[in-house]
């Protein structure tokens, strides 16, 4: 029976917290960019269980070897320092990747690297573009994990203004009788401009993601994953260029929007799930494997390309309460689209000479939130 089902995370690079541990209930083990090659060195960290339970597998396609040491310093150095120098950093960085490279753009982009690495000397033409194109890609997706656990803290921290303590602050408004603009009205627009997508730094990180993929073979992987709609829309929006199809979808699933809990704990849970859905996740195996090597796709209805997906699906869903209940994990779905007559490695250049078969349709799961919206 095969329930292992590896699956690739993009852009994603840190898939170590609560909002990434529900994508390993199904994708298994889960493959990520490891733009920066451990320390081994040091003592392993916590997260180190992950990849010894087999849940998930890094991939380093462009490891930095002896400047490993001075880009990890410099990261270090933007993450701790809250201050104007962290700041210009984080914008500059973000910002050279954003600037196309004219003619006469060279020797700026050279500048821009050499004070990120807080050198003065001149980069010479033998550290080629290609090097500066893979400092700068790394450095994205660095200044974006970042930005995206400030705000996730800062998401944490607001919602200890539960609806009851909002409501009970509300009544003593009523009750003062005040004109006065409701006082939540901005924190719910903070939190709603907080949840809201950024396509230009998504678009940025995904350009990056690529830069890095490139330099090494693909993994051996059977699905490509989305950590959420506008990630999704990245690789969609390069289908589209390409095919006149659209994509299809054939298959939803259940997960927990959110697994909190200390790392032995998380992989104690996620491990116990895996065990008790090999059945199902054999059943739906199965039928996506059959389902991406059929040259004629008979129809576009998802009854038909998966027959027993509803069942399948209801039967997870029940399973993913028990283990999971929405009261205390919340509730989310992985959304799974097919894209018809799309080699997905092919799409975007990347080698694919180690995967193990090639499909004639394209495989994408995207994480569905509460708050997202389908493609």
């Amino acid at each position: 029976m095969n329930t292992l089902y590896s699956s690739l995370i993009f852009p994603d690079t840190d898939i170590f917290n609560y909002r990434q541990f529900p994508l390993l209930l199904f994708g298994s083990p889960l493959y990520f960019l490891q733009p920066v090659e451990p320390d081994h060195e040091s003592e392993p960290t916590e997260n180190q269980i992950f990849l010894d339970k087999g849940l998930c597998r890094p991939h380093l396609p462009a490891p930095l070897q002896k400047d490993r040491q001075r880009f990890v310093r410099l990261i270090d150095d933007i993450r701790e320092r809250k201050d104007d120098y962290a700041a210009q950093l984080s914008t500059l960085t973000m910002a050279a990747m954003s600037e196309r490279k004219e003619k006469h753009g060279g020797e700026e982009r050279h500048q821009i690297i050499s004070s990120l690495l807080g050198s003065s000397r001149t980069l010479t033409d033998a550290e080629t573009e290609e090097k500066l194109d893979l400092w700068q890609a790394r450095l994205v997706l660095a200044v974006a994990e970042i930005l995206k656990q400030e705000k996730d803290d800062l998401v944490q921290e607001m919602q200890l203004l539960d609806a009851q303590e909002m409501e009970m602050f509300r009544s003593l408004q009523g009750e003062a009788e005040t004109d006065d603009e409701d006082p939540f009205a901005e924190l719910q627009r903070i939190k709603a401009s907080l949840e809201e997508a950024r396509p230009r730094e998504l678009r940025m990180c995904f350009q990056s993601w690529l830069r890095l993929m490139r330099k090494a073979p693909l993994p051996d992987i059977s699905l490509w994953l989305a950590s959420s709609a506008e990630a999704a829309d990245e690789l969609i929006n390069e289908f589209d260029k390409r095919h006149d199809d659209s994509p299809v979808p054939i298959l939803e699933l259940s997960v927990p929007d959110r697994i909190m809990a200390g790392t032995i704990h998380v992989v104690s849970q996620v491990s116990a799930f895996l065990e008790d859905s090999a059945s199902i996740r054999s059943n739906v195996i199965v039928e996506l494997d059959k389902l991406v090597s059929t040259p004629v796709l008979s129809t576009d209805s998802a009854d038909n390309l998966l027959p027993s997906g509803g069942e399948n699906s209801r039967a997870w869903a029940e399973l993913i309460e028990d283990h999971f209940p929405a009261g205390s994990h919340g509730s989310a779905a992985l959304l799974f689209y097919l894209l018809p007559r799309c080699d997905i490695a092919a799409l975007l250049e990347l080698d694919s000479t180690l995967l193990s078969r090639r499909p004639v349709h394209g495989l994408l799961a995207v994480m569905k939130r509460t708050a997202s919206r389908p493609l």
